[in-house]
């Protein structure tokens, strides 16, 4: 008997046979398609994952340094700071102006944290400052950096600042507006996080070279500015009281408007 006579049967059967074919190949190739998907994606993630930890290290390490937007806010609960006026100084010179003095990051000459491969030495910092604060119990240390922001027109923000040692984290932005200009202090010490620490301006002369600037060049300066640190945190006066400490920076600057 013939199970498959012409004209009836095979036509069907064949038509299915296909089908079947069909719907296999389709099931394979959007498997594969799918398959190639997530190994193009975790290709893009084993590429991508090395290039965004060393975005965030930079990230990090700029901060650290000083150079990062958030270095430049003012710390929370701090009083109203006073105005003065800006002088100018055409002739405004010092040694420092001619200087081309450097170091290594954190204030190190030999870095053994992994950061940079052995044998080879990290970028160097030039210095933008040479100011002197009074900050960590009474006593000068340097503080040799400073940036500069050209805000808008007649608008400057200055920042003097160093990092060398967890105890001279100091940091003083210069605020200049229209021939005006405030100061604010801030610093860290070590476990001093709750104690709410203020600092409020006392005293501050501030001269610069000319009267305006912009982006690329160089600005040069003299700051003497003094202020008082005390306690704010309710919990740590009725301890220790306010604690009233004066604490100065000054020196000179010379850096290139950004």
């Amino acid at each position: 008997m013939d199970l498959f006579p012409a004209g009836k049967c095979a036509g069907p059967i064949v038509r299915s046979l296909l089908m079947v074919i069909l719907v296999a190949s389709d099931n394979r190739t959007a498997k594969s398609e799918r398959l190639a998907s997530e190994n193009i994606l975790s290709l893009k993630w084993i590429f991508l994952g090395p290039v965004l930890a060393l975005l965030l290290l930079a990230h990090s390490f700029a901060n650290n340094l000083g150079y990062g937007v958030g270095s430049w806010e003012v710390p929370p609960g701090q009083p109203d700071q006073i105005w003065s006026q800006v002088d100018y100084d055409a002739n405004l010179s010092d040694p420092f102006f001619e200087s081309n003095e450097w170091s290594y990051p954190y204030g190190g000459q030999v870095v053994t944290s992994g950061m940079w491969p052995e044998g080879e030495d990290p970028p160097r910092l030039k210095h933008t400052a040479k100011c002197f604060s009074t900050s960590f119990g009474g006593r000068e240390h340097r503080v040799r950096f400073c940036e500069v922001k050209l805000l808008d027109v007649n608008m400057i923000d200055l920042f003097i600042h160093d990092t060398t040692k967890p105890a001279y984290f100091d940091k003083l932005r210069v605020h200049i507006r229209n021939g005006m200009f405030m100061c604010q202090y801030s610093t860290v010490y070590k476990d001093s996080t709750n104690v709410g620490l203020i600092w409020t301006t006392k005293r501050q002369e501030l001269t610069l070279d000319k009267k305006s600037y912009h982006k690329g060049d160089t600005i040069k300066g003299r700051i003497d500015f003094e202020c008082v640190q005390e306690i704010s945190n309710p919990k740590y006066v009725g301890k220790w009281g306010r604690n009233p400490k004066s604490i100065k920076v000054y020196g000179v600057f010379n850096a290139i408007v950004q």
